[in-house]
């Protein structure tokens, strides 16, 4: 199986929804201000191999994550993996670590957004030679990312952010984003991740009748208008994984905007829930070593381990149904798990990272003012 870019291109729990709104504007806040900040002095890293520490996504997929290949790698090298879940707002994050010389993380499950922003703002360690050279045969083509010449990512996850609709809760569901916009005719409580700004503006966007091809530059006012008309009618402002998934559990929303891994992972206990992927999003994101790391020979081992191990990123994919950068994977998965992929959905579209990540300080600006607003 080919790259989720390949593919493609053919192709805190909370109860109150005011309380969802403050948090995810918090989260913004946080990115809005740190991402700003000037880069610290690169650091060597200093040893330290017998220990990484991996700042995870979180929910049910760095719960898989955990399952299928940081509990092995431990196993098998003897690597202490400790994981840190800051939920989102990756590139800002490590932004401010470097700028105050005090590097947490050493591997990132960066997801969407997260990567190109990464490498913008160079904020990632370059894989060397000697690991491409090792890794080239094993992953797919294109999964060294964003290029040849500048690999700083390995894909990994191909998830894309879609509409959940519990049908228990609601007779008539919402199939695309338009939809999703007209409450009047598709009544119910709604739930929109807001852990990175584009994703939610450009799901906005696509409310308001934008074609993905008329995506960029992102009609920052046009975005946030569509966002103040719908937000009387979202009860919660995701800003975790964790906090999607409860909310749909819960039936605190009946109605939501989130990825798919944690959408397949709700349905285990709802499966009333039904997912509709037109309108659907999906980035690039994967694996990636943060600059000055302390200990990024463990994590760059890690790296190499996974490409060595395509029949855990089987059991990976068939658990969530995301995708993973090994090369020739339809040899080791399921018609099921095929079907079921992302890459494989019609109606979704691959953002280009590049130019969200130009944009993503004042989209994060803009959103922050709706959600306190």
């Amino acid at each position: 199986m080919s790259s989720q870019r390949t593919h493609a291109s053919g192709v805190k729990r909370d109860r109150r929804g005011r309380r969802g709104r403050i948090a995810a504007a918090l989260s913004v806040a946080v990115a809005v201000a740190t991402v700003t900040a000037a880069c610290g002095s690169d650091s060597d890293s200093g040893g330290g191999s017998d220990t990484l520490v991996i700042a995870g996504w979180g929910g049910s997929f760095t719960a898989a994550n955990k399952e299928f290949f940081y509990d092995q790698f431990q196993k098998d090298t003897g690597i202490k993996v400790t994981i840190a879940t800051p939920g989102g707002g990756f590139a800002a994050k490590v932004a401010a670590q470097r700028a105050g010389n005090n590097i947490e993380w050493d591997l990132l499950e960066a997801p969407g957004g997260d990567t190109s922003k990464l490498v913008l703002d160079g904020n990632l360690e370059r894989f060397p030679e000697s690991l491409i050279k090792e890794i080239t045969p094993l992953v797919a083509d294109g999964a060294i990312r964003p290029g040849p010449s500048e690999p700083y990512y390995l894909d990994h996850g191909g998830t894309v952010n879609l509409i959940g609709c519990n049908t228990k809760l609601v007779k008539k569901c919402p199939t695309n984003p338009r939809e999703f916009w007209d409450v009047k005719n598709f009544p119910g409580t709604r739930g929109i991740t807001a852990n990175n700004p584009i994703f939610t503006s450009l799901f906005a966007l696509a409310g308001d009748g934008v074609q993905p091809q008329q995506y960029f530059p992102v009609d920052v006012n046009r975005a946030m208008t569509a966002l103040k008309r719908i937000k009387p009618n979202v009860q919660v402002w995701s800003t975790s994984p964790a906090q999607m998934q409860q909310a749909v559990v819960d039936g605190e929303v009946a109605i939501m905007q989130a990825p798919n891994t944690v959408l397949v992972s709700a349905m285990k206990q709802v499966p009333q829930l039904k997912l509709h992927w037109d309108g659907g999003l999906l980035f690039d994101e994967g694996w990636c070593v943060t600059k000055g790391a302390k200990n990024k020979e463990a994590a760059f081992k890690f790296i190499k381990w996974y490409a060595e191990h395509r029949e855990a990123q089987a059991k990976f994919t068939e658990k969530i149904y995301s995708g993973t950068g090994g090369r020739d994977m339809q040899k080791y998965l399921s018609p099921e798990a095929i079907e079921n992929l992302p890459i494989n959905k019609t109606g979704v579209t691959l953002v280009d990272g590049k130019a969200g990540a130009k944009q993503q300080q004042e989209l994060g600006k803009a959103l922050r003012e709706i959600l306190v607003g």
